[in-house]
C-alpha cells in the first residue's frame, strides 16, 4: 500500500483525495492518509470528512509516514513543502509554478535531482492527448521546421472591476500575478513545442487596483532561439476560450475547441486547392490521462515522470521575463 499526504486541503487537494480514496481511480494500492492545512477550516473537514490525519505543520505530516507528497497548497508555499520533500526521500508531484521566484525553483530543482525522488508537474495541458498528438507531429517532422507558435487562453472568471476577485488577482504576492499563476500553462506548451526562447515582448491591462500590481489580461510576442515566432495571451475576464496552434513549413495544426472531444485540424502545404481540412482524433492512438494518473503510474514503475521540475523551472523563466517586460515596457532577452 502506497501512503500518500496531501499539502494544502483546498478544493484541488480534495478532489485528489476523492479520487484516491472514495473512487479508488488508481486501485487498492494507494490511499491519502494524512494532509496538512495552515487553516483550521480544511484541517477539521479532512478529520470529519475524509477520515484523515490533518497537521497544521509540513513537519508532522512527513513524519505521519507517507511514501508520496501531493504538493497542491498556495504556490507561494511550495519550494519549502518540495524541498523537505526531496530531503526526505519522498516523491511528490506538485502543482504549478513550482515556485514565484527563479531562485526558489533552482533550489527545488537542485535538492530534488540531488535526492534523486521522482517528481512530476501537473501542467494539465502536458498530459492531454490533443496536445501530446501535437508534440509528437512537431517532433516527427510532419509539419516540417516550425515556423511559429501560438496559445489563447481566456479563462472565464470575470473581472476585478465586476467583483470577480480571483485570489490570484486579489493575492499576488501568494500566487505570483496571472502570468506566473495561470499563463504559465500557455507558456509551458510553448516552449515544449517550439524550444527554448529567445525574447519576449509583453503588454498587460488590468482593473485591479494599480497597488496590486496584478495583470488580468496579458498579450506576448515570444522569438524562439530556432528562429520561430509566435504569440500567447491569456486573460481572466468573463469570456472562455481556448486555442493553439503550430504552423511549419509543411503544414499547420491547431485544435478543435468545444465540440464532444478535442480534435486536430491539419492542413498540409501540398492542399493546393481549398479542401476541409484533415481531421485528427488523437485518442485513437494516445490514451487520456491526467497529471495525478502520470505520477501515479510512474511511482509504481519507479520510474521519472515525463513533466520534471527541471522543465517547469525552464518555464518560469519566461514567464519572469514577460512579467519584466510588461513592467520595462521593453523586450526582454531570455538568457
Amino acid at each position: 500500500m502506497l501512503k500518500g499526504g496531501v499539502f494544502g486541503f483546498g478544493g484541488v487537494g480534495q478532489a485528489m483525495t476523492r479520487e484516491i480514496n472514495l473512487h479508488k481511480w488508481h486501485g487498492e494500492d494507494v490511499r491519502i492518509v494524512a494532509v496538512c492545512n495552515r487553516g483550521k477550516v480544511k484541517r477539521d473537514i479532512a478529520e470529519s470528512d475524509y477520515g484523515l490525519a490533518a497537521y497544521d505543520n509540513l513537519d508532522d505530516l512527513i513524519a505521519h509516514g507517507i511514501d508520496f507528497m501531493l504538493i497542491v497548497s498556495t504556490s507561494h508555499a511550495h519550494t519549502e513543502a518540495a524541498v523537505k520533500c526531496a530531503r526526505a526521500g519522498i516523491p511528490y508531484l506538485i502543482e504549478k509554478p513550482i515556485a514565484l521566484t527563479l531562485e526558489d525553483a533552482r533550489t527545488i530543482v537542485s535538492e530534488t535531482e540531488k535526492a534523486g525522488v521522482i517528481n512530476g508537474v501537473n501542467y494539465s495541458m502536458r498530459y492531454r492527448p490533443v496536445f501530446q498528438k501535437m508534440k509528437q507531429m512537431v517532433d516527427a517532422g510532419e509539419l516540417g521546421d516550425v515556423l511559429s507558435v501560438w496559445g489563447r487562453v481566456a479563462r472565464g472568471h470575470g473581472l476585478y472591476m465586476n467583483g470577480a476577485r480571483h485570489r490570484a488577482i486579489v493575492e499576488p504576492e501568494e500566487s505570483g500575478g496571472w502570468i506566473v499563476h495561470h499563463m504559465c500553462h500557455i507558456v509551458d506548451f510553448a516552449v515544449w513545442v517550439g524550444g527554448p526562447v529567445e525574447e519576449v515582448y509583453t503588454l498587460t491591462r488590468s482593473t485591479a487596483p494599480a497597488e496590486l500590481d496584478s495583470e488580468e489580461i496579458i498579450f506576448s510576442t515570444v522569438k524562439f532561439t530556432s528562429g520561430a515566432i509566435g504569440t500567447l495571451s491569456d486573460q481572466v475576464g468573463a469570456l472562455r476560450d481556448h486555442s493553439v496552434g503550430v504552423i511549419g513549413t509543411r503544414g499547420g495544426i491547431s485544435e478543435v475547441y468545444g465540440g464532444v472531444k478535442p480534435l486536430i485540424r491539419l492542413h498540409l502545404e501540398t492542399d493546393r486547392e481549398w479542401r476541409p481540412p484533415h481531421v485528427i482524433d488523437p485518442e485513437e492512438d494516445i490514451e487520456r490521462e491526467d497529471g495525478l494518473k502520470h505520477f501515479l503510474r510512474c511511482l509504481k514503475a519507479g520510474k521519472q515522470t515525463d513533466v520534471p521540475v527541471s522543465e517547469a523551472e525552464y518555464s518560469l523563466k519566461v514567464c519572469c521575463a514577460m512579467r519584466k517586460s510588461a513592467h520595462e515596457g521593453v523586450p526582454v532577452h531570455v538568457a
